[in-house]
């Protein structure tokens, strides 16, 4: 008996060795990778196929100029309207009250973006996003008094086109919602990059004034 447990005590002394061995081998490997890793990613670079980004920027351009714009984010409002109309002599003639919808369209015109070649990435100038379109429509019955004469038209209209430009200043003077625009416009531009030269590119945003 005291035979066999010596043999298995010799048996299992190669074994731990070599266990510790690979262990020992394992991390040597793993902190050479880890040293040499940025010179071996920098010597392989040198035999990748590498992006002409001047050659990008004209393939770019040319496609920017047959877009014409892009519409980064859309945004679509329902309310109801109300206000007074007022003739001269006979002070207010009518109380209207009206719903609506209104619709905005917040982008960029794609020739005011700047594009700028480096030799390992593309730099983007983004503009701060605009209206491209919006609409203003009243979606039902107008409620309002009997009394609705020629003379109140064009102050009525005059009601309607004021409120659309209420709804487009508050879009405009929402710093998330532009922020989200230029946002949205950024990761669309990088989208359609890629989708026109059919490369990988690099790209670095800049916002316009930066």
């Amino acid at each position: 008996m005291r035979e066999r447990e010596e043999r298995r005590k010799k048996r299992r002394a190669p074994r731990l060795v070599r266990r510790l061995g690979a262990i020992l081998t394992l991390a040597i490997a793993l902190t050479l990778a880890n040293v040499f890793s940025p010179y071996l990613k920098n010597w392989f670079s040198h035999f990748l196929p590498r992006v002409d980004y001047s050659s990008a920027v004209e393939r770019l351009t040319h496609e920017m100029v047959k877009a014409g714009e892009l519409i980064a984010v859309r945004h679509t409002d329902t309310g109801v309207m109300t206000g007074t109309i007022d003739a001269l002599f006979l002070g207010t003639v009518s109380r209207v009250s009206a719903p609506y919808l209104y619709e905005i369209g917040l982008g960029i015109k794609l020739e005011d973006v700047a594009l700028t070649p480096g030799d390992t990435e593309l730099t983007v100038t983004v503009p701060k996003p605009q209206v491209l379109y919006d609409h203003f429509q009243v979606t039902g019955d107008i409620q309002n008094d009997d009394f609705w004469g020629l003379a109140s038209q064009k102050r009525y209209q005059q009601m309607l086109d004021d409120r659309q430009a209420a709804c487009r200043q508050s879009y405009l003077d929402d710093p998330q919602c532009m922020e989200q625009a230029w946002e949205a416009a950024c990761e669309q531009l990088e989208t359609l990059f890629r989708q026109w030269t059919g490369e990988n590119l690099k790209l670095r945003f800049l916002r316009e004034g930066e």
